[in-house]
């Protein structure tokens, strides 16, 4: 049913190039929900502006809200092993200086 109606639309004869329409709506459905992608992300972001430029504590309240959501606090352990690893590695850096 869809396909005949594609057929007939474009007045497509051959195999290859319903495959080779069938790829170009499939690209432009991919533009088309980049685009809207992108405008929802614009849409946000002017929201969050408009938001901290009126009221400040809102807009903190609002990204405490979103980033509150911790689903795996790491343990005390893990977060000292972390640090531990990165500071606690002495490092000698080259002492000669060029020049």
């Amino acid at each position: 049913m869809k396909r005949s109606r594609l057929l007939k639309k474009y007045n497509i004869e051959k195999e290859e190039d319903l495959n080779r329409l069938i790829e170009a709506l499939k690209q432009k459905v991919s533009a088309k929900t980049q685009r809207l992608s992108s405008y929802r992300k614009r849409q946000n972001q002017c929201y969050q502006n408009k938001l901290f430029r009126t009221g400040c504590k809102k807009f903190f309240n609002r990204l405490r809200q979103i980033d509150g959501n911790v689903q795996h606090a790491p343990d005390k352990e893990e977060v000292e092993n972390f640090w531990r690893e990165i500071y606690g590695n002495k490092i000698k850096h080259n002492g000669e200086r060029p020049g």
